[in-house]
């Protein structure tokens, strides 16, 4: 990955974790049948969260085609 995509996936996983935070915290201090759209905001967003830190790239020797042992020959 070059600079550009790490930062805005470090910019999206922030603005995740904030909205996490945010609606979790809306939801505490509303009442339980006001807070229907908050907590699912704040599933969507945690569930992004582990989706986002789950989900590995491969390797960048594996994506030109080239094995070790041909480069050796």
């Amino acid at each position: 990955m070059d600079d550009t995509a790490l930062l805005r996936q470090t910019i999206r996983r922030c603005t995740a974790v904030l909205v996490a935070t945010l609606a979790t915290l809306g939801v505490s201090l509303q009442s339980s049948s006001e807070a229907g759209f908050l907590l699912i905001l704040a599933v969507v967003s945690v569930v992004y969260l582990v989706v986002e830190f789950i989900k590995v790239n491969p390797p960048a020797e594996s994506l030109d085609g080239s094995s070790s042992t041909e480069d050796e020959e």
